[in-house]
């Protein structure tokens, strides 16, 4: 995050508009002082622009990366109102780990390390050489697959448990079929997605 020092809120909002190119809107700030003295006046505010967090990511991920050995790239951009940071790295399959798990222990520690840095859920999400993007494919085919079943017989169905990217998939997909709504049960690791048919 940036700091800021002006006599006034809206001057040192200003100041930060011209250091970073950017429109008031496009600021996210929080005043973190004012110091009233009898002749003068001053107000600190700190804060952040998406362009200052999609480098942050870029870096991050790089550097987390490289300190395990791996050679990496990164392209980042923003969709949709999530930031999106895709690697292309030295050994994908090892990065990517067994049903993604590495991957999305890197999404988790980046995610927090965001948050942590600037103060604020920001939603992000970290894939390798479009991994995520495949998976999310082969999970929404397989959601399609299992509605029409539940649609066809009437019988709810109770899915293995899936991560919670996953399981939004399911979520949005099913909520496009009629006579269909999903649930989720379970905590943690075991949390799972069960598909109900409503009349």
């Amino acid at each position: 995050m940036n700091t800021y020092e002006a006599k006034t809120e809206e001057e040192a909002l200003n100041c930060a508009c011209q250091d970073l190119g950017i429109t008031p809107e496009e600021f996210h700030y929080e005043v973190v002082e004012v110091h009233k003295g009898l002749f003068s006046k001053k107000v600190v505010i700190a804060g952040w622009c998406e362009s200052m967090v999609e480098e942050y990511v870029g870096q991050f991920v790089e550097r987390t990366l490289s300190s395990l050995g791996f050679e990496t790239q990164t392209t980042v951009f923003k969709q949709d109102d999530r930031i999106y940071c895709n690697v292309e790295t030295s050994n994908n399959s090892v990065v990517i780990g067994k049903n993604g798990v590495i991957l999305r222990a890197l999404n988790f520690i980046t995610k927090s390390a965001v948050n942590t840095q600037f103060k604020q859920r920001i939603d992000i999400s970290v894939d390798i050489n479009g991994y995520k993007e495949q998976r999310y494919q082969k999970v929404a085919a397989m959601a399609k697959r299992f509605g029409k079943k539940v649609q066809h017989s009437k019988i709810n169905m109770k899915l293995d448990p899936l991560p919670a990217d996953e399981r939004k998939v399911i979520h949005q997909v099913i909520a496009e079929m009629p006579h269909l709504a999903t649930q989720s049960h379970g905590e943690g690791k075991n949390r799972y997605l069960e598909i109900y048919y409503v009349d």
